[in-house]
């Protein structure tokens, strides 16, 4: 079980849509900060009107880089799909098409946020060091 002290939060969180009376849906990756490193998606509950009643609802350790890029396939497809859903019959050079553009709007953010959690890594590292 990893000490919340080894958790690196991923700077960007997603909000699930509001479909809960008491609480707001949160999902988050963290980096546990290990060897070798591994990613924690949290599924996380916040209550609306009382942060003490705020608790995770579930976590999902995932240590293979292809675990993760399955789940980038699998969301970045749901995304086309929501994207196509008024599209009777789109064809597949229609969908290539849309494919690329949704890669091309994301890739500097992946970049980015990829260079941030490197960084937060590097000085989690130094900070590991200087406390022993």
């Amino acid at each position: 079980m990893p000490r919340p002290s080894d958790l690196i939060p991923l700077s960007r969180e997603v909000k699930a849509d509001d479909t809960m009376r008491e609480f707001n849906q949160v999902l988050r990756f963290d980096i546990i900060y290990d060897r070798p490193l591994r990613a924690q998606l949290l599924l996380d509950r916040r209550h609306k009107e009382n942060k003490a009643l705020s608790k995770p609802a579930a976590y999902v350790r995932m240590s293979e880089t292809g675990q993760l890029t399955d789940l980038a396939c699998a969301s970045l497809s749901i995304a086309n799909v929501l994207a196509f859903q008024s599209v009777k019959d789109p064809q597949r050079e229609t969908v290539e098409t849309a494919t690329k553009s949704l890669l091309q709007l994301i890739q500097g953010d992946i970049v980015t946020l990829t260079e941030i959690m490197l960084r937060q890594i590097q000085l989690h590292r130094i900070a590991v060091a200087a406390h022993g």
